[in-house]
């Protein structure tokens, strides 16, 4: 069964045309309605019909304008146009779209089912043509294919070319054009993919298939015999985009395909090869258009640099530094709609954007020590090599958590360094060379690291730090009566008695015998 989209802005039209064809042409199944021509592109995308009836006169965009962009999309796909205006011009423009018949209204029903009728009729042809093509493809012996696999290895890689046999030295050598043709899409299908390729190339290319690369994408090297190059560039990206809907319909998987620069000779392949890598990496599988070519991404680069909504960027913000989740999780709803709504496909771009919000969501007010270097620079990592919208959202989902939990570990009076350190220091206290190196050896941590860090997390300077301990110890050892100055001054960690003294009165504005004066003055 076939699947037929129409399009057309008046409901009873749309509807009364639709219920016709559901009961009198049982080889055609009505897929989708639509209003107008943007609606019925939007649905062109979801469900891929193999022909497409529409009215000319539509709001938001015409007919014809709908049917040009349809050529874009689904290149096979069959044309049919319904009508209220029998005008030259009309008929004209819609015969150069490739359109199969041009109906008026008021509908002629049975020329509807005779157009319909002979559509299908060309569908099942094309069915039978590619499966004999194929058999051909089959048939043709492929002369000495592993040596011009290797051939071609080295030609990607820039390496020295090998030599080949007479005939395909021949064949390399002759009136050839060549395109490197990247793949992306499942691993299984490698075989399907290059038998459709030559399939459809048939008479006019020969394909060669590498394994280069990651898993699940396929290279293949397209030896044009084809003296107008952009003629055949048309023609392959035609070729490849139709494939790509074959898969996405028949196989509900996605293959996306990406064209570097013509290669005048074999030696020039490896800058093509490089160009088509360069096109997968642009953008996500997400946003991949089915064909993408490197002049695609320059063209893209060109085009002004957008900036995120002022107001988008304050509020995710305020709703990640006021832990409210459930305003972050609807802010990030609209974030990643923004980036399809404004049709940004630059990956690395999108991956800039989310990575500034992590920077803004940690600056003040927020605290400064939530996040630790090292995991920040992890999340930046991962948020750089996102490989998808959805792993992008989720390292961004991750980095909010986390920044939420250190939030609620700030609220506990010690933090895990500081304990460590102060564990070391009350061993230590006494001792009077006791310095932070000791402490960064007994924590394996280097010293200027370690004063670093400990800077970050209290605030403080050590030596600030083990003062205030010792003094603290100092106070409470000075309230037994029986306690002499210079034997606490030894049990806190000093020398001299008269420097502790000073120490002492700086912290606490009064000498140490003034404070147990002060002490005996009480008891009394």
């Amino acid at each position: 069964m076939y699947h037929l989209l129409i399009a057309d802005d008046e409901e009873s039209i749309r509807e009364g045309v639709a219920d016709f064809v559901r009961k009198n042409c049982p080889a055609w199944e009505v897929v989708a309605l639509a209003c107008d021509g943007k609606e019925a592109l939007e649905l062109v995308r979801k469900t891929l019909p193999d022909a497409i009836l529409t009215d000319i006169t539509m709001p938001h965009m015409n007919g014809l304008d709908f049917l040009e962009n349809v050529r874009n999309i689904l290149p096979e796909a069959k044309l049919l146009v319904l009508s209220g205006y029998d005008q030259f011009e009309y008929a004209v423009q819609a015969l150069r779209l490739g359109v199969e018949d041009y109906l008026l209204k008021p509908l002629d029903t049975s020329k509807l089912i005779d157009a319909l009728d002979v559509i299908a009729s060309k569908l099942e042809e094309d069915k039978l043509r590619w499966m004999q093509i194929e058999q051909l493809c089959e048939d043709t012996k492929k002369t000495n294919e592993m040596e011009l696999q290797r051939y071609f290895h080295a030609a990607l890689s820039g390496g020295t070319l090998p030599e080949l046999s007479a005939e395909n030295a021949s064949f390399v050598q002759s009136e050839s054009t060549y395109y490197c043709v990247l793949c992306d899409g499942p691993k299984e299908n490698e075989k399907s993919l290059e038998s459709l390729l030559q399939q459809r190339l048939y008479g006019t290319a020969r394909i060669v298939s590498l394994r280069v690369g990651t898993p699940g994408q396929q290279v293949f090297v397209v030896c044009a015999q084809c003296k107008e190059s952009a003629g055949f560039f048309l023609r392959l990206n035609h070729v490849l985009t139709a494939i790509a809907v074959l898969y996405k319909r028949m196989m509900k998987c996605n293959v996306h395909f990406f064209i570097g620069c013509i290669a005048e000779q074999p030696e020039k392949l490896a800058l093509s090869y490089h160009q088509c890598r360069r096109a997968s990496l642009y953008t996500f599988p997400e946003q991949a258009a089915p064909v993408t070519t490197y002049e695609d991404v320059l063209a893209s680069k060109l085009l002004p640099c957008p900036v995120l909504k002022e107001n988008l960027v304050r509020d995710i913000v305020v709703a990640a530094q006021c832990e409210n989740r459930g305003e972050f999780m609807r802010m990030c709803d609209e974030l990643f709609s923004w980036f399809v709504q404004e049709e940004i496909r630059d990956a690395k771009f999108i991956r800039m954007c989310v990575l500034s919000l992590c920077y803004g969501i940690m600056q003040k007010p927020a605290r400064e020590t939530q996040i630790s270097y090292y995991e920040f620079t992890n999340f930046q990592e991962e948020i750089m090599a996102a490989g998808s919208m959805e792993e992008l959202r989720a390292c961004f989902e991750n980095f909010v958590a986390l920044y939420w939990l250190r939030k609620q570990e700030e609220k506990k009076p010690a933090k895990t360094l500081t304990k460590r350190v102060n564990q070391v220091v009350q061993e230590h206290i006494a001792d009077v060379d006791f310095s932070l190196d000791d402490v960064a050896a007994e924590l394996f941590i280097s010293p200027n690291y370690l004063r670093q860090l400990f800077k970050q997390e209290t605030g403080q300077t050590f030596t600030e730090f083990l003062t205030a301990q010792r003094m603290q110890l100092a106070h409470v050892l000075l309230g037994n009566p029986q306690s002499k100055v210079c034997d606490v001054a030894q049990q806190v960690g000093y020398a001299d008695s008269r420097y502790f003294s000073v120490c002492f009165k700086k912290f606490y504005h009064e000498t140490p015998s003034e404070y147990q004066m002060e002490l005996n003055d009480e008891r009394n």
